[in-house]
């Protein structure tokens, strides 16, 4: 209808087996069922389960250029099979360092990533501060699930990108700690903060990131961003769940259990998209590279997260989708069930499938695919055809 082309992640949650049988690749549980899967329509394949694979299946994998994807029985990463690259260019390698290893080259684009980033907390914000109750919008529908050509919000997004590129802002942070006298004037003394000022809070620091003479202290203020940004999440979410600070490994609650387990498949989103292009996804900007972790991956999924993981999060959780049998607390910390795995997967790919009309290029692309477009854009500042400018949501 639309002309876009439709693949996607496919999740193996059960105990088995994937195994290839001539041209076919084919999922086999423990009680013998078995499901052939549309290899031309795989993106990735992400395991969860105890499953067995061969060398047979790994080659016929690459092949295909599907990366395979790994996580232990929580959800947390474990590691990734990643098909020999196909997309060499040495030229562009040795750009992507040279940008990495050049101070001022680094931090233009370290702020221009946490620009996005904050474009994307403030949109979030803005649309529940809009639907609050009393307001004209409270009853609208929750998200944008199938097709996101909503009417969009001009007033808010001049707005927050007045804040991002106000040049007047001559503050300057060197780590984390140095923020704590910004933390004084802006924080608020109110156990519980409106959306609103939350939003000014957030704004308020975006306009700080211009001025930042070091990428750590662009981390710094990014972190105390996302820190204002979870103070929100009490206002959006029903009220029976209970939200107060971000807690990782291991989650402690519900939300952080779903927070966790979609950053991850975010994660693992962002390298497959990175490996369809000719950027290397260990050599990144905001974050520091280093052993045993894709970092451009980690870059490019802050961005995305508010868009793709928290209102996947925010959708299932007010519509009364996920209830407490969704989550395990038997063992230290809280982790969902693997009724609550295949739920939150399918509104992830719900999301990642999501369609829109680009207003730059003309015409329908998923969500999944302004993933591989920010790759694509990284290319063209690395190679000097036009400065980066991070992703922000028009609609």
């Amino acid at each position: 209808m639309l002309g876009v082309t439709s693949v996607k992640n496919y999740y193996v949650l059960s105990n088995g087996r994937v195994r290839r049988e001539s041209n076919t690749l084919y999922i086999e549980t423990a009680d013998g069922a078995k499901k052939p899967l549309p290899v031309e329509d795989v993106e990735s394949l992400y395991v969860y389960g105890e499953v067995d694979i061969n060398t047979k299946l790994l080659n016929f994998l690459s092949q295909k250029r599907i990366p395979l994807h790994v996580f232990n029985y929580h959800g947390f990463y474990s590691g990734s099979y990643y098909p020999r690259e196909y997309l060499h260019s040495g030229y562009l390698l040795v750009q992507q360092v040279q940008h990495y290893q050049d101070a001022e080259k680094r931090l233009a684009l370290a702020r221009e990533i946490v620009r996005g980033s904050a474009h994307s907390l403030l949109r979030n914000i803005a649309y529940y501060d809009r639907r609050r109750p009393g307001t004209a919008a409270e009853r609208e529908p929750e998200g944008e699930i199938g097709n996101a050509e909503l009417p969009g919000d001009p007033e808010t997004e001049a707005a927050v990108d007045a804040a991002l590129d106000d040049p007047s802002v001559d503050t300057n942070f060197q780590a984390d700690d140095d923020l704590d006298p910004l933390e004084s004037s802006l924080t608020l003394n109110d156990d519980a903060p409106s959306l609103g000022q939350i939003r000014a809070t957030v704004t308020a620091l975006a306009a700080l990131i211009g001025a930042q003479t070091h990428v750590n202290a662009v981390r710094g203020v990014e972190g105390k961003m996302r820190e204002r940004y979870y103070q929100a999440w009490r206002h959006i979410l029903s009220s029976e769940w209970l939200f107060e600070r971000r807690v990782r490994r291991p989650p402690d609650n519900e939300v952080n259990a779903l927070i966790s387990f979609g950053n991850s498949v975010l994660y693992t989103t962002c390298l497959g998209e990175i490996y369809r292009t000719q950027l290397t996804p260990t050599i990144s900007y905001v974050h520091e590279p280093g052993a045993r972790r894709f970092s451009l991956a980690l870059d490019l999924s802050e961005m995305f997260k508010p868009l793709i993981v928290d209102r996947a999060i925010f959708r299932l959780i007010n519509t009364g989708q996920l209830d407490a049998s969704h989550f395990d607390k038997s063992m230290d910390g809280c982790f969902l069930t693997d009724a609550g795995k295949r739920l939150f997967l399918r509104s992830l790919e719900d999301r990642l499938a999501t369609i829109i009309k680009h207003r730059r290029l003309g015409r329908h692309v998923t969500y999944r695919h302004l993933i591989r477009l920010e790759c694509y854009k990284l290319v063209r500042h690395l190679t000097d055809v036009e400065p980066y400018r991070a992703f922000r949501a028009w609609w």
